[in-house]
């Protein structure tokens, strides 16, 4: 009987040690691929922090007309936000509109 309930004792303990090592094992190797993962995000993030850094200076307008200047001999001029069209549509339609109004103009100058 006592020798019964120590080898059952000694099964499960050693169950349990083995269990515990796997899982230890286990969790081991995911905190490494998460500590890489980290690792990697952070270094994009900071790519990414640069990059936009370098696109929002190189981008700027002072930035360019002062590359204009330097590198060119034409003369550039501002281009106001009315005259800046966001879809082909809006081009389009401003277009007909500006061909209607030269139209209209040569036809009063004809009369």
């Amino acid at each position: 009987m006592f020798n019964k309930k120590l080898f059952v004792s000694l099964a499960i303990f050693s169950i349990f040690m083995v269990f515990t090592s796997i899982i230890k094992t286990q969790t081991r190797l995911i905190e490494k691929n998460i500590n890489s993962n980290k690792r990697s995000i952070s270094l994009l993030e900071n790519e990414i922090y640069e990059s936009q850094l370098d696109f929002y200076y190189l981008t700027s307008p002072d930035y360019l007309e002062k590359k204009i200047i330097e590198y060119s001999n034409d003369e550039y001029l501002s281009i106001k936000f009315s005259e800046i069209y966001f879809t082909l549509n809006q081009f389009l339609e401003e277009k007909k509109s500006t061909v209607k109004f030269i139209k209209n103009e040569k036809k009063v100058q004809k009369k």
